[in-house]
């Protein structure tokens, strides 16, 4: 088990035994203890006991030494943020395709990362994994693979035999991407070609591909909500950033891409993410689109499970 509870320390609060998730602790003889149930590793526990009685021996280091800013590992309470300001952030950052040819620094790329596993994950498996592109020769052979890919593609999606071959078992995207995509693919193609420019990655100057490795509950979640978290940090630390959805359908559709990288073909591709500096400045933040909004109401006269005279099998569906 990877608690350790330090008895000498250990006052028997019982903090640690009500935040844990999996009953990994318990109280014995005034102490805390742990038990023979699983341990998440979340780190409730060493997070919430107020003598430091508690450690988490599998949580590691690397996610709290940050290089090129400080922060404090002490916790924030709800409510003590200004939600104005990460209301703001989270506006304000916007999808970069212009960038400066200047260097990103390793210790920045690193700093994302550890962005990026704060996020919660299902379980808290923690099953992502990070491939950083540091500098501008290794996103352009990615991209030399990208194209190599995406050029078989459009050579089988000019086909219209094969078009129509795939549509009579049932596979009708090669014909839906080459209404939707072909004539842009090949004009990005015949640029990439002709003068080197960089319709996919914007000539950003560093990219991080985010995977999942085998084992996690929801791994495309969990890789996405990591990466949410690093485009904000990105912003936050002057960088911008692009998702590029060609290259993670490319990758997940062509494992030797990823294996070109050093990514374990047992892993799956989730996001590519273009950094860089901006050469884009704008004056202020844009609208969304208005999304469905739906309040649901439980049915009249629900009672809810365990409730006296609720029977969970025979509950009528009603229109709420």
């Amino acid at each position: 088990m990877p608690v350790v509870v330090d008895a000498a320390l250990c006052v028997g609060c019982g903090l640690c035994v009500r935040s844990c998730p999996t009953k990994t602790l318990a109280l014995e003889g005034g102490k805390a203890v742990v038990t023979d149930q699983a341990c998440l590793t979340c780190g409730h526990c060493q997070a919430v006991c107020p003598e430091g009685a508690v450690v988490v021996a599998g949580l590691d280091p690397f996610a709290d030494d940050f290089a090129t800013f400080e922060t404090s590992p002490d916790w924030l309470a709800p409510g003590k943020a200004d939600p104005g300001q990460l209301i703001r952030l989270m506006r304000s950052r916007r999808s970069v395709r212009s960038y400066l040819q200047r260097p990103v620094p390793k210790e920045a790329l690193l700093d994302l990362v550890r962005a990026g596993i704060s996020a919660p994950s299902g379980h808290n498996s923690q099953k992502w994994a990070f491939t950083l592109l540091p500098d501008r020769p290794a996103v352009t052979f990615l991209g030399a693979a990208l194209a190599r890919f995406f050029r078989k593609l459009n050579k089988m999606a000019a086909n219209p035999l094969i078009r129509a071959a795939m549509r009579l078992v049932g596979r009708p995207e090669l014909g839906e991407y080459h209404r939707e995509h072909y004539a842009s693919v090949q004009t990005a193609l015949a640029l990439w070609d002709s003068d080197g420019t960089d319709r996919l990655f914007h000539g950003a100057p560093a990219a991080i591909v985010v995977t999942s490795r085998p084992g996690a509950s929801c791994p495309a979640e969990d890789a996405l909500l990591a990466s949410q978290n690093m485009l904000l940090a990105a912003h936050a630390m002057g960088l911008g950033t692009c998702l590029i959805g060609y290259a993670v359908a490319a990758m997940q559709h062509d494992k030797k891409i990823q294996e070109s990288l050093g990514i374990d073909r047992g892993e799956t591709v989730y996001a590519v993410v273009a950094l860089g500096y901006s050469t884009e400045r704008y004056q202020r933040v844009a609208g969304r689109l208005r999304p469905p909004v739906r309040l649901f109401h439980a049915p009249q006269g629900w009672k809810g499970p365990g409730a006296a005279g609720h029977d969970l099998e025979n509950e009528e569906t009603r229109e709420p």
